[in-house]
């Protein structure tokens, strides 16, 4: 597995936040073992796994090669691991060049690890998800922040995926046959995120049952993680820190 060569590197890539080893390797147990098209907005471990997964894999991300040893891009670049022909580099802040790319094509993963901060990861996905097949998969990584978990949460209940696993605070979704949710439109009364948070006696109100409580860690640091990958009840955050009722 590459996730097993990757254990033998010397270095990792910007040491915060990155993927975990061991994240790379469930993601490669579950992900399919052939790809034609993925992306992913990031730089590091999951750009070698991607690169060697799929023909085609492009990577929005920061243009870090002037830190040397430091530098997310070189250590792909220079990793005997890396697929380097098959990787297309749109080096620049996501927030600039996502939304004047014009060769978007039909993807089988995306991963979504950009900048962290709100709502940063919100216009990485606005201009992602149109592209992902019926069938393919969305990875959202570091869900224990809490604008992100908030996001986790509202992917799990959409009608356009399901959540696959969760493995430590990176969450695997696949994308359904339901209907593109038109990214000009409005129409977040038909959403069911909102239908299951709005009034009672509001005319878009679900009362299925299947609402999931919201809950925001006061001490992350000072809590571990549930590992476990099987869907509970209660908010993607309750489940990470283990405060599902």
């Amino acid at each position: 597995m590459i996730a097993d060569e990757l254990d033998r590197l010397p270095r990792s890539p910007h040491h915060a936040g990155t993927l975990s080893t061991s994240t790379i390797r469930r993601l490669e147990e579950l992900l399919p073992s052939h790809m034609t098209r993925t992306a992913e907005t990031g730089c590091g471990k999951s750009t070698i796994l991607f690169s060697n997964l799929s023909e085609a894999h492009t990577a929005f991300c920061l243009d870090d090669r002037e830190y040397g040893e430091d530098s997310s891009v070189l250590f792909f670049e220079e990793s005997g691991l890396s697929r380097v022909d098959r990787v297309e580099f749109v080096f620049g802040p996501t927030q600039k060049t996502l939304p004047v790319y014009d060769r978007f094509a039909t993807y089988d993963a995306v991963l979504i690890d950009g900048p962290h901060g709100f709502p940063f990861p919100e216009l990485e996905y606005y201009f992602l998800y149109p592209h992902i097949r019926e069938g393919g998969h969305l990875i959202l990584d570091d869900i224990h922040i809490p604008t992100i978990g908030r996001m986790a949460d509202f992917l799990q209940e959409d009608d356009m995926f399901v959540l696959e696993e969760r493995i430590g605070t990176t969450a695997l979704f696949r994308r359904t046959s339901a209907k593109t949710f038109d990214p000009f439109g409005d129409g977040w009364w038909t959403q069911k995120y909102n239908q299951r948070r709005v009034p009672p006696d509001h005319e878009f109100y679900l009362g299925d049952g299947k609402k999931m409580e919201s809950a925001y860690p006061s001490d992350p640091a000072a809590k571990a993680y549930n590992h476990s990958g099987a869907p509970k009840p209660g908010s993607m955050l309750d489940r990470i820190l283990g405060r599902s009722k």
